[in-house]
């Protein structure tokens, strides 16, 4: 047998962020060719407007009268297309990285 060793570097993209998930939505593509992943940080809604009442210069209503949009907004951070493959690996590399933080809590720490 013939082995061979491919090494690869990791660079990080100059536009590249790091952002705060709470979650993600998406799910197959429409033609089935993949998976649509949206990642969102999650926080109570502000409102769309406030309308604050004013009489002879004088504030009655100082938090006013506000045009909600929703309790919880949603905010989608990244978008990603991931091929059937890719879904299933990454997918089970979060699971086991999960996994091996959940059994370190586990294990009494050392000295």
């Amino acid at each position: 047998m013939n082995e061979k060793n491919i090494s690869f570097i990791f660079e990080k993209n100059k536009n590249a962020i790091t952002f705060p998930t709470n979650g993600a939505i998406g799910g197959p593509t429409p033609d089935s060719s993949g998976v649509m992943v949206h990642f969102y940080v999650e926080y109570s809604s502000v409102p769309h407007s406030t309308t604050i009442k004013v009489e002879d210069k004088h504030i009655i209503n100082p938090l006013g009268e506000s045009i909600t949009r929703g309790d919880i907004t949603r905010e989608i951070q990244a978008s990603t297309f991931l091929t059937p493959e890719a879904a299933i690996l990454i997918g089970k590399w979060l699971i086991d990285s999960a996994n091996e933080i959940k059994n370190r809590q586990k294990k009494p720490k050392e000295l």
